[in-house]
């Protein structure tokens, strides 16, 4: 659905599918001669479901999301069943891509423990990306088998076995859109995606480190942008329900494109009310300029970084933030970089937990209200960092992350003696941690094996235990206030 000058979606029910290109479109950013402004997709009331190869909205100006009764589901990329533009591949070899040359790989091709087949990948080629190579390994298809598992092994392994090994993947359902396993080194983990071969590596993605573990993440951005909702200048969502599946960022906003109107772009992302749910292999809500959440339910489940803005301003609402790298992050290098003024924050992710780029002094990060629990699992990193140091007026926070490394950032605070505490725990997996601070109680139960520092703002004489039980029933991963 494309209009040039504007696109207005009101009360409807309609299923859009784009097999090449953008779901709903907007070109156009003039004032028309009423003075009419150009260029935004509104949504008010209706049903949409919108699969788009490209991104699911595109607004040359803005994106104003309205009515309790909206229902927005968009799937983008590789998530959209229609899309053509993600090619098929024809080619019989699948590939192996990583930015070190230190490593052998073995493929094991399975059915079952009696049907099985090892394969050992080969060099294919070698590929400037930019500050990296990047080293490709091929090894056949076979489409005898339903599941594939790779393993990782250091120059003096044994290839084709599952013995000893650097890194492993769980079992993998092979491709049939992709042909090509992109591995990324992060804080001691690895990483892997499907991608394809002649997909453009994406420089900016962590540094060096050992393999590890094993998961998902976007190592790549394609030549064509795969967003959920995108807008030139600002996005607003007042209400209703947006669920969003997407290859690169869930909602983005630019400022760096000059408006056919003559005005400055903002980048502003303003979410006032409503629900949205966002799967993105990028960032979850991106915003050039400012992003401020002043209310309704935000649940990013699966993100490179969760939330990233000039700024970042939580006033209400809920915020659940699940990110491989840093959780909420502020680019703003001045002034106050990060605000939490009321609702609920939670965030667990691989990185830093909230990171202010602000080097004004005690300003990066400023905590004047709500409930915030926020956990880094990375010993490389800080639940709380900032470039010279946060501040506290209100609220209750607490702050988990492994002890040593970055995590004596997350006691910079100006006032932190007369407000917070902190304390070094082992947390093991399905017990509890309990934090009473003030007239707030704060149950998690524990999804992972910590030896942990544990930091609380909002009463010096704050109380931190663990507990192997509690009368709540919360399932490992999630928390209660009360």
């Amino acid at each position: 659905m494309k209009g040039n000058d504007s696109v207005e979606l009101e009360s409807a029910n309609a299923i859009l599918i784009a097999t090449v290109g953008d779901g709903v479109k907007t070109t156009n950013s003039h004032i028309s001669e009423k003075g009419n402004q150009r260029g935004n997709i509104t949504v008010n009331g209706g049903s949409y479901e919108i699969y788009a190869a490209c991104d699911g909205l595109d607004a040359a100006h803005n994106v104003v999301i309205d009515g309790d009764e909206t229902k927005l589901n968009i799937y983008t990329d590789k998530y959209s069943n229609y899309s053509e533009a993600v090619v098929k591949v024809t080619d019989d070899q699948y590939y192996i891509r990583f930015n070190y040359s230190d490593y052998k790989y073995s493929v094991k091709y399975y059915n079952s423990d009696s049907d099985y087949l090892w394969v050992n990948p080969e060099h294919h080629s070698t590929v400037s990306g930019g500050r990296s190579n990047y080293y490709y390994y091929s090894f056949p298809k076979n489409e005898d088998y339903s599941k594939l598992q790779f393993f990782v092994y250091t120059s003096e392994m044994e290839q084709g076995q599952s013995e000893e090994y650097a890194a492993a993947s769980d079992y993998i359902t092979p491709s049939t859109t992709y042909d090509t396993l992109a591995l990324t080194a992060r804080n001691g983990y690895l990483y892997y995606d499907w991608t394809n071969y002649t997909t453009t590596v994406n420089e900016g993605f962590g540094g060096p480190g050992g393999p590890g573990g094993m998961d998902g993440g976007n190592t790549d951005k394609g030549d064509h942008s795969t967003k959920g909702i995108k807008a030139d200048n600002e996005i607003t969502v007042n209400g209703g329900t947006v669920n969003i599946k997407s290859y690169d960022d869930g909602i983005h906003t630019n400022n760096d494109v000059a408006l056919e109107n003559g005005n400055t772009p903002t980048g502003n992302i303003t979410v006032n009310d409503g629900n949205i749910s966002v799967y993105s292999n990028d960032d979850g809500l991106h915003a050039d300029g400012n992003l401020t959440v002043n209310g309704g339910n935000i649940t990013v489940l699966n993100s490179y970084e969760g939330i990233e803005g000039n700024t970042v301003s939580i006033f209400g609402g809920n915020v659940s933030i699940v990110a491989k790298d840093d959780g909420v992050n502020a680019t703003v290098t001045s002034g106050v970089a990060i605000t939490v003024g009321g609702g609920s924050l939670y965030i667990y992710c691989g990185g830093d937990g909230m990171d202010s780029n602000s080097r004004t002094s005690y300003s990066g990060i400023v905590f004047s209200g709500g409930r915030t629990l926020v956990i880094s699992t990375s010993g490389g990193n800080s639940a709380i960092d900032t470039e010279a140091g946060y501040s506290y007026t209100g609220g209750s926070v607490v702050a988990v992350m492994p002890r040593g490394g970055m995590s004596s950032e997350a006691t910079r605070c100006q006032n932190f003696n007369s407000i917070g505490k902190s304390d070094s725990l082992s947390l093991n997996a399905g017990s509890y941690l309990v934090c009473k601070i003030g007239n707030d109680t704060l149950t998690y139960n524990i999804p992972a094996s910590m030896s942990a520092l544990v930091i609380t703002l909002g009463d010096s004489g704050a109380s931190i235990s663990t507990k192997s039980s509690t009368s709540h029933n919360i399932s490992e991963g999630e928390f209660i206030w009360e």
